[in-house]
């Protein structure tokens, strides 16, 4: 190669290679700072398009365990009204039991039908009123259309939806809380629920309340089995979910998240590098000069 003054390709070189270096450099530099092994879409196109549908997922799923433990604490609740129904219903069947003996006049029996009736428009009151996030749970005029849990991810995967239906529905086996009117309570027919249950102001009348309310205490028992069927059943949706979006985010990170052995391993070679280059450079800046001595001789 002749010796030239106009291109200095040693310059030229040494400038490049620097350019090289320092873009590693600002790479891991980059990488360091974010701790992303994928910061834009040159740094891996295809790996930053599985990582985006893994990042949609993994959040969607981590929802669907927020949507699945809002589930529980509804069926929580209609459990817990169902229970305090229960245990009303309980000590109305007490009371029954009690006004059937032949011990208590008419007029007792009365007195005692008192704190029956009470109990029975409470049990109305709380059926009416017992709601989760304002959807009421245990009236009758609502029961007939389903709850429905989304616990997925995923809309083209079918199974992802969890009904609740019918919680107190005589058409789904549960207890009726109805208005009940006169006739009902006269001659005991209509819905079975409370309905059914007559007044225990009477010895007859108390024995018919008490088969009523063991029909009204045997169904509730049903509905509440279901629940806690169903809560069972979503604990471990929840404990699927959170495995799949850990998986997911093990996944992702082996694609974007940036490994800091190699990188620092990296950034100390481009720092080094860097320096060599740019005395190199320096060193290709100045050869020109030997020149001079060729037109000194």
């Amino acid at each position: 190669m002749g010796v030239v003054i106009n291109t200095n390709i040693s310059s030229i070189t040494a400038s490049r290679i620097l350019s090289d270096n320092r873009a590693d450099l600002e790479k891991a530099m980059e990488r360091l700072a974010s701790g992303k092994r994928i910061n834009s879409a040159n740094d891996d196109a295809a790996g930053m398009a599985v990582a985006a549908k893994m990042r949609a997922d993994i959040r969607s799923l981590n929802q669907a365990v927020r949507n699945t433990n809002d589930a529980i604490s509804l069926v929580n609740t209609y459990d817990g009204a169902a229970a305090e129904i229960e245990s009303i219903l309980i000590r109305m069947r007490e009371l029954a039991v009690q006004s059937k003996n032949g011990t208590y006049e008419d007029a007792d029996r009365t007195n005692a039908d008192y704190e029956y009736t009470a109990l029975k428009t409470e049990i109305r009151r709380i059926a009416n009123v017992s709601a989760f996030n304002r959807t009421v749970l245990t009236a009758s005029a609502v029961a007939s259309t389903a709850i429905s849990f989304y616990v997925g991810a995923d809309v083209a995967k079918s199974g992802n939806t969890v009904n609740f239906m019918g919680l107190n529905t005589a058409a789904s086996g549960g207890l009726d809380f109805n208005t009940e009117t006169a006739a009902d309570a006269a001659i005991g027919t209509g819905t079975a629920g409370l309905k059914n249950i007559l007044a225990s102001d009477t010895a007859a009348g108390a024995s018919g309340a008490i088969g009523a309310l063991d029909s009204a205490i045997t169904k509730l028992a049903a509905k509440r089995s279901e629940a806690g069927a169903l809560v069972n059943r979503l604990e471990h949706t929840v404990s699927n979910l959170m495995n799949v979006s850990q998986r997911l985010q093990e996944a992702a990170s082996g694609i974007e998240d940036a490994d800091y052995a190699a990188e620092s391993a990296a950034l100390a070679r481009g720092m080094v590098l860097a320096q060599a280059g740019t005395a190199m450079l320096a060193q290709a800046n100045q050869s020109p000069q030997f020149i001079l001595a060729l037109l000194r001789s």
